[in-house]
């Protein structure tokens, strides 16, 4: 019994260590902040934290603004959410919160499902940030982190450049003076912003412009003096003195409305309520988010990693977002992600560690708990007026011509996707993007990439396109590279088809650059080598891997072709080619003649040497 008891610790043994790193991987970059921490760290980190938290303040506020949900709640999301995205973020610079492209996106989504109904419309939106954080964390288990390789950067920025147009076209009713109603039968994009504010145009404001060019002017100027001058704190201060010194109201142009207080801001904890109808309708919406959030995630890493080296890990990102999202949503927050603008000041300040969030979160909470009572005093202008400059600074249009003179087809995502983000809901637009994206990667990877081999006085050999004229040597010699997919399969049987239809008595097929094989392609190989044996034709392999030799037998495609015309890769250069031309030689039971795989003045001028 206790020889069992022995024999079962040391076999759980494994297991539990494997759980406990499953456990501890998440809070691996905690960990690595929390190594070598010191005095000079910590002093880095809170002036960070503190720089970050004065822009982040009036920032939150825009952005609930957008999201079109009272303005504590984009709070909220800043200080929960920057605190719990510090512990698990692998980059030490990222600023997890509300951002300008989720919170748009949020509206679009939730807009067409609320029907004017306010508390609806809360509801659904605290059950979006559920949702999302969900989703996100499902997917870094399933580690689909690498899917942000399949997004180009044209998505990317023509996604921001059109959210830019309408964060931008979403303001101009508070600028002027005036509020909006947002319903579902509105259209959606610019065409329905337009539609809301035209029948207002009557109700012009001059004290609210002239308030909003004010903090406009602030806020630029004070970017122009200072890289770290707060022009959106100073412009709100400023125009809030100004309404409280001449003692102006809502009657005189639109004020923030109140905020809670200090106690009713403690009592945020809330069960997010979803019910499976909701899952369904906020589905698409949901998953837009997660995979914007994790492009701008990404895309923020990879500006900052440029210069300071750091490694980007797009799955911890995913866990990180996705672990951020779910838990803030017990505190009413809205769905966040990483903001490029905090996080590149957050770098800019001299953030040690990921401490400096987990700062920045406190400061925004001491500085709201302090100053909210005065919220009353604030114009919606000057909101507004940062989010004009926030919205310019997301046009990216320089991007759009330069790919015009370099790259037509990736300028022609980029326009659709801007225009698909001006005219259609945010979360179709986001697909839109990727669809185009994903069409581009499958039209270009199923092009086959084969090429004929020839001897060369130059060097052992050359490779040259593969022409009509190429099967009517004895011994043809091809090399294939890339992913050999069903995209693929296809093309290659008409070739050879062509092949097998020529005087061509060996062929011999070189898979040195061949990453992969797919059962497909497979049964095509096998297919054209079965004919060719029928015909007492024979296929030669080499420069086969171990991996693809593997596949290969399993498959059975190396008895077709029968194991002593299969040769494996060597490290020798054009060793395993050299074997192949020997059996080739062998097979056909004579020498091959150097014109067989070798016709110099054909290929000069457009072969190269390899």
């Amino acid at each position: 019994m206790p020889l069992s008891c022995v024999s079962l610790a040391e076999r759980s043994t494994p297991a539990v260590a494997s759980l406990a790193h499953w456990i501890r991987r998440p809070f691996e970059p905690f960990w690595e902040s929390t190594r070598g921490y010191n005095g000079s760290k910590l002093r880095r980190d809170l002036l960070a934290g503190l720089t970050v938290s004065v822009v982040a303040l009036p920032q939150a506020m825009a952005y609930a603004f957008i999201a079109n949900v009272p303005m504590q709640y984009g709070v909220y999301a800043v200080i929960i959410q920057c605190f719990i995205g510090s512990l698990f973020n692998s980059q030490k610079f990222l600023s997890l919160g509300p951002t300008n492209t989720q919170s748009l996106l949020v509206a679009s989504t939730v807009t067409r499902l609320a029907g004017g109904q306010p508390e609806l419309y809360l509801q659904l939106v605290i059950a979006l940030t559920l949702l999302k954080g969900l989703m996100q964390m499902v997917m870094a288990v399933a580690r689909l982190g690498g899917l942000v390789r399949f997004v180009s950067q044209s998505v990317i920025t023509g996604f921001t450049a059109g959210a830019g147009v309408l964060i931008a076209a979403g303001q101009v009713n508070w600028l002027l003076g005036f509020s909006v109603e947002r319903t579902k039968e509105q259209w959606p994009g610019i065409v329905g912003i337009v539609q809301r504010l035209l029948p207002h145009m009557d109700q012009i404001k001059p004290l609210s412009v002239m308030v909003g060019v004010g903090c406009l002017v602030i806020v630029i100027g004070a970017r122009r003096i200072a890289k770290l001058a707060p022009g959106p704190l100073i412009a709100v201060v400023c125009a809030g003195v100004f309404v409280a010194v001449n003692g102006y109201g809502p009657t005189d142009l639109p004020l923030m409305p109140e905020l809670p207080t200090a106690s009713q801001a403690m009592r945020i904890f809330q069960i997010p309520q979803l019910t499976m109808s909701e899952v369904e309708q906020l589905f698409g919406g949901a998953l837009a988010l997660a995979l914007l959030g994790l492009l701008e995630a990404y895309s923020i890493g990879k500006t900052i990693a440029t210069k300071t080296g750091q490694q980007i890990n797009a799955n911890q990102e995913l866990f990180s977002q996705g672990m951020t999202n779910t838990v803030s949503s017990f505190f009413q927050c809205i769905p966040g992600s990483g903001s490029f603008a905090r996080s590149a000041l957050n770098h800019y300040a001299g953030a040690a560690t990921g401490y400096a969030g987990i700062f920045n979160a406190i400061f925004v909470a001491a500085i709201f708990l302090l100053f909210s009572r005065w919220a009353t005093c604030i114009p919606m202008a000057s909101l507004a007026a940062i989010l004009f400059v926030i919205a310019f600074g997301l046009l990216d249009f320089k991007h759009f011509f330069r790919l015009l003179r370099s790259n037509r087809s990736d300028a022609m995502v980029f326009a659709i996707t801007f225009l698909a983000t001006l005219f259609i809901p945010l979360s179709y637009a986001v697909f839109v993007g990727i669809f185009l994206n994903l069409t581009q990667f499958i039209q270009r990877s199923s092009h086959l990439h084969i090429a004929e081999m020839v001897r060369s006085s130059a060097g052992p050999f050359i490779e040259r396109p593969l022409r009509e004229k190429s099967g009517n040597r004895q011994v043809l010699f091809l090399q294939m590279e890339g992913d050999l997919f069903f995209g693929v399969a296809d093309e290659l049987r008409t070739r050879l088809t062509r092949i097998q239809q020529s005087s061509c008595r060996v062929v011999i097929f070189r898979l040195k650059r061949t990453l992969a094989i797919d059962s497909t392609v497979m049964q095509v190989m096998e297919d054209f080598a079965r004919q060719m044996n029928e015909m007492g034709r024979h296929v030669v392999l080499c420069g086969v891997r171990e991996d693809l030799m593997e596949d290969m037998k399993q498959y059975g495609l190396v008895d077709t072709i029968t194991p002593e015309n299969v040769f494996p890769t060597t490290y020798g250069i054009f060793t395993s080619a050299q074997r192949a031309l020997d059996r080739a030689k062998e097979l056909i039971h004579g020498s091959i003649d150097a014109r067989e795989i070798m016709d110099q003045d054909d290929v000069e001028g457009w072969s190269y040497e390899i």
